[in-house]
């Protein structure tokens, strides 16, 4: 690891306002993708009538997201230019984004075109969305991060809310709206980051990798390591959070589906339903991050993965709105207390110049969880009913519980303490990897 004693010891700037604004670009990333997660299925619905075959289009457009965020991650952490390492990825991916979200209503009149239109979309999302996320650990010191987090999580939160209160109530007057309005608040927060965001943040090394950028080489290395018998620890970690996001992914899906045909609503009050969920999300946001930094991060997890499940199958046999609506406050809690303390456990492992590489392994296997979960979830309301969106959806928290249990046994120690040890050897790996096409 390349720093100097000097600057481990030196107290380095920090500032909450900083992060409350760097916080904006993850707003812009939920609004946009919780409209894309909420509406897309109906716009599939025109052409297809299997909900598996729904879920997998749902998913499959996020498989270029599995290839891009860790080569971007890694790259990212390479990468030295007068603007820093993070922001030329964020100007180039954020207009792309912009662009065809706001395209995809007018794309809707072709099954071809639509999903033209929404891999690019999510190719650019995916290339913003790991560099904007690394700006938070660049910004903090390790012992301050779930509670970064936790407002990072927080205006995530507003960006759902959002999108689940106000855009979703416009798609029934125009869904040309929805996504116009998305599109300009997206384009509205990147202004918002390039503002308050350093060029030079303080918790990583600008001289990391001498301003050589070989991606693929330097992600590919990182996978190896992790694959390797001393780190399954880390690997049942991002395994975990691998499964549980298939609960999650599925429900944000596929339960605008659910509300229209089980709950009798219209497509927009559907999607609306699931404000109750986002909002009581925000409201532990910050309450959650604290409770991380108060009992450790993954003992909070371990109890938001017990709490999903039960809330998910009291769900089954309820025909009611304001009951479902009631179990999803209490399931936003519960998410809150997962969620918020998953990017950091994960950064605590990149040390200051691998930051970006296990943001982007955090985006790899949640991504593999959002890419699998309408399907997943989509493939159980066909075999059981449209009931089966709850049953799938508790049996992947349970699954995501285990295997962070696991994960948690096979660490043995603080993360943070093996992040120090992990930064060297994934150089070691680079180095006897050898020169690769990139």
């Amino acid at each position: 690891m390349s720093t100097s004693a000097a600057g481990e010891a030196t107290p380095a700037r920090f500032s909450w306002l900083q992060i409350w604004l760097i916080g904006a670009g993850f707003l812009g990333v939920q609004v946009v993708f919780t409209t894309y997660n909420a509406f897309l299925p109906l716009l599939y619905r025109e052409f297809l009538d299997s909900r598996l075959l729904i879920g997998a289009l749902m998913g499959t457009d996020n498989l270029i997201g599995l290839l891009l965020i860790p080569v971007v991650g890694a790259w990212s952490d390479r990468i030295r230019s007068r603007l820093g390492r993070r922001l030329p990825f964020m100007l180039v991916a954020v207009p792309v984004a912009a662009l065809t979200f706001a395209g995809i209503p007018y794309a809707a009149t072709m099954l071809w075109t639509l999903i033209l239109v929404e891999v690019v979309f999510t190719a650019a999302m995916h290339a913003y969305r790991g560099p904007v996320i690394s700006l938070m650990p660049d910004h903090t010191p390790p012992e301050r991060r779930s509670t970064a987090n936790g407002i990072i999580n927080l205006m995530g939160g507003i960006g759902t809310l959002i999108a689940f209160g106000g855009l979703s109530l416009l798609y029934d007057i125009d869904p040309r709206l929805t996504f116009g309005i998305g599109a300009a608040i997206l384009a509205a927060t990147l202004l918002i980051v390039w503002r308050a965001a350093d060029r030079h943040p303080p918790y990583v090394d600008d001289d990391a990798g001498g301003g050589s950028a070989r991606p693929v080489r330097d992600a590919l290395a990182g996978v190896r390591l992790l694959a390797s018998r001393p780190n399954r620890g880390q690997l049942y970690v991002l395994g975990a959070m691998a499964v549980y996001f298939i609960g999650f992914a599925g429900l944000d899906a596929m339960f605008p589906l659910y509300g229209v045909e089980e709950l009798g609503l219209t497509e927009g009050r559907a999607a609306f339903i699931l404000t109750f969920f986002a909002g009581s999300f925000i409201l532990l946001a910050l309450v959650a991050g604290m409770l991380g930094t108060r009992f450790g991060k993954i003992p909070v997890m371990l109890t938001g993965l017990a709490i999903l499940p039960v809330l998910f199958l009291s769900a089954v046999p309820v025909r009611s709105p304001a009951l479902i609506a009631a179990l999803f406050v209490g399931g936003g809690f519960a998410w809150g207390l997962v969620n918020v303390q998953a990017l950091p456990l994960v950064a605590d492992l990149g040390g200051r110049d691998r930051i970006g590489f296990y943001v982007g392994m955090y985006y790899l296997f949640t991504m593999a969880g959002q890419m699998l979960g309408p399907a997943v979830l989509g493939g159980a309301m066909d075999l059981l009913g449209n009931q089966g969106l709850f049953v799938g959806g508790a049996a992947a928290f349970l699954g995501g519980l285990v295997l962070l249990r696991a994960g948690q046994r096979r660490l043995g120690a603080d993360p943070e303490d093996l992040a120090r040890r992990q930064v060297g050897e994934l150089d070691e790996a680079a180095h006897v990897a050898g020169p690769r096409a990139d």
